[in-house]
């Protein structure tokens, strides 16, 4: 139907007087508008069936002799199973989100907080939170929690139901909850910890029971002191010999007590230690609890002091070239459990000899870690144990390593120095000319470590030193079989702090603001540079301190390339953490102001802006403790040539 049969147009020649009528209304217009979409596609449809029934040339078709293409019917079939497809795809992606969505884990959120660290007998809490996000009702929830080992657990909330199981009922949609487990762990310094919690639910309309796991893991950071053995590797057949347990640096220790046991074969005869009191240590008591078991009790929460527990023994005959004995300690629980913390196995040569030697190394004499530019204080000890005089001994000390400075060495005995070895005889020492039985002595020297530089890094970075005796004054022959202990000595990564405080910088620029030099009642700036440099080892557990006198003000707009700084506003401490330091990592820098306001008081002095910065940090291949302490810095900005000449520090 075409819009003239709609619409009835007048036709003619002569304009039309001027007629006033009403404009059509919003719905007339709307009907206007659909009539016209529908003329126009009746036109596309007739142009489109006229373009199929008619050729090229645009003559008629002859429908009656057109021929079927068998490519239409295979199209046809295959948009067919193109629809089939789609639509049982649709009925099984419904089917999967109605029905076997619960069976998954993935919507039930179980997490555990637990400290990362934490010292031996720290009270500590696991916090394990659960919600239901699967959108659908959960029945029969019940939580499961495995801790480790080395947990002893004080209490928990809600109570548990069963052994470290908490029946939580029924789980409504998003509904969440936590189990809160508080005690503390006994465990070997370094070791994991790993807990692990099971929730167990059944989802509505199923009656298969369904499983979410999490767990988390605790690192022991310390046991609350340093523990170490002292001993000499060589042990003399049917002579006393002496093993120390060393104990120091008592910080946050929770052990008030514990049980001491050595495990060694029945040739070891071994005696009860007696304690030596001391100020720090005068209520420590230790007793025998059983056969080679000693309890030590009233132990300090915090002390520097250092407690040593000697333990004698002697062995009976010479069954082996080598015997092993080891050191444990652990605590008794109220619940019979015995916890290790810390255990060692050593081993000693024996020997079957009158002379007994032994070398010591700053005190002790045990493996340890020494910095360059460390002083080596030695001490070889020699006794004679037997029932006749030995005469003519010769005694050769022996220190090997790319680092030892024989220039600084210092002994007052003037032995002989050849190579690696100090050699003294009779001519040295007149005591070596006849010792007598029950007679011993020592000789005491010392040596320098090098320092590092740039050009030492394909040297080996350890020392090795020994002890070695000889008779009738025969210096060639040095019998290996009369070795004293040997002291190994890996040399500490060279670890350096560069500390500056500065109001211009390095390009001369100012830095810092306010009068210089400081005046009372009014606020001076100064910028502190901090540069770490590191060679040879990873650090891990690196931090920066310092603490800020009185007076002394945080001013922040702190940088950093390495870790985070932060300003602990109650200690008055600015700390940069850094945390691990690998050794690709060679050089570290930080920032910050800081700010001092002088008063009346002040007047005429020179104030201290830093009593010396502290850097502190392990070193993963030694073991070793690594602290650096910088100078202290005041106004006279002792590390700025620029300020230094016109400034002498005196607050005005």
């Amino acid at each position: 139907m075409s819009v003239k049969s709609k619409i009835n147009l007048k036709k003619t020649s002569k304009p039309s007087p001027f007629l006033e009528r009403p404009l059509p209304d919003e719905y007339e217009v709307e009907l206007f508008e659909q009539a016209i979409k529908k003329e126009v596609m009746a036109e596309e449809m007739d142009n489109n069936l006229s373009a199929i029934y008619h050729d090229k040339k645009g003559n008629l078709i002859d429908v009656s002799k057109m021929k079927k293409r068998k490519r239409l019917r295979l199209i046809v079939l295959f948009k067919q199973l193109f629809v089939l497809t789609i639509f049982v795809s649709g009925i099984y992606g419904v089917y999967y989100y109605y029905f076997n969505q619960p069976a998954s884990t993935d919507s039930i959120f179980l997490e555990i907080k637990a400290p990362e660290k934490a010292l031996v007998r720290e009270p500590i809490s696991y916090n394990i939170n659960y919600r239901n996000d699967s959108g659908i009702y959960l029945s029969n929830v019940k939580l499961e929690i495995i801790p480790p080992s080395s947990f002893i657990q004080i209490e928990s909330a809600p109570l548990n139901t069963g052994i470290n199981s908490w029946s939580l009922g029924d789980l409504d949609l998003n509904a969440s909850g936590t189990v809160t487990i508080s005690g503390y762990l006994v465990a070997p310094a370094d070791s994991a910890n790993v807990i692990v919690a099971k929730l167990n639910y059944t989802p509505a309309n199923f009656s298969s029971e369904f499983r979410k796991e999490s767990s988390a893991n605790t690192v022991i950071s310390g046991i609350g002191f340093n523990a170490s053995l002292d001993y000499l590797n060589t042990a003399l057949v049917g002579q006393n010999n002496e093993l120390k347990i060393n104990s120091s640096n008592f910080q946050g220790n929770n052990l008030s007590e514990y049980y001491i046991e050595i495990i060694a074969s029945d040739n070891f005869k071994i005696k009860n230690p007696v304690l030596v009191e001391s100020d720090a240590f005068a209520l420590t008591k230790i007793e025998p609890v059983g056969e080679r078991k000693w309890l030590l009790s009233s132990l300090p929460y915090d002390s520097e002091d250092k407690l040593s527990i000697p333990i004698s023994f002697a062995l009976e005959a010479k069954n082996q070239d080598s015997e092993e004995l080891s050191v444990r300690l652990y605590k008794k629980e109220t619940n019979g459990r015995e916890l290790i913390f810390w255990e060692k196995t050593v081993s000693f040569e024996v020997m079957k000899s009158d002379l007994n030697i032994g070398l010591s190394l700053n005190g002790e004499k045990t493996d340890q870690a020494v910095n360059f530019g460390d002083s080596l204080n030695y001490s070889l000890s020699y006794s004679n144990n037997g029932d006749s005089s030995i005469y003519d001994l010769v005694l050769m000390a022996v220190v090997k390593g790319d680092f030892v400075d024989w220039s600084t060495l210092e002994d007052n005995y003037r032995g002989s120095l050849s190579g690696d070895a100090i050699m003294w005889t009779k001519e040295d020492v007149p005591a070596l000319g006849e010792l007598k039985p029950g007679q011993e002595g020592k000789i005491d020297f010392s040596l320098k470590v090098n320092n590092f530089n740039i050009d030492d890094l394909a040297s080996e970075t350890f020392i090795s030193s020994y002890a070695q005796y000889n008779l009738n004054n025969n210096k060639d022959e040095m019998n290996e079989d009369n070795r004293s202990n040997t002291i190994k000595s890996a040399i500490n990564s060279d670890l350096s702090l560069v500390d500056k405080v500065l109001y211009f910088n390095e390009d001369n620029l100012p830095v810092g603001s306010g009068p210089l030099p400081p005046k009372v009642n009014e606020q001076t700036t100064v910028r502190v540079y901090w540069t770490i440099k590191n060679n040879l080892h990873d650090l891990e557990n690196v931090e920066v301190y310092l603490d800020l006198p009185v007076g002394v003000n945080w001013s922040d707009n702190d940088h950093t390339n390495v870790g985070t700084i932060q300003y602990d506003a109650a200690n008055r401490q600015v700390i940069w953490r850094l945390g691990l330091l690998p050794l690709s990592v060679y050089r570290a820098d930080a920032e910050f102001s800081l700010s001092v306001t002088p008063n009346e008081n002040d007047r005429n002095k020179i104030l201290v802006l830093s009593p010396g910065a502290i850097v502190v940090a392990r070193d993963k291949i030694t073991g070793a403790n690594l602290r650096v302490k910088t100078g202290p810095r005041t106004t006279k900005l002792e590390d700025d040539d620029i300020a230094g000449l016109s400034n002498n520090g005196r607050v005005e």
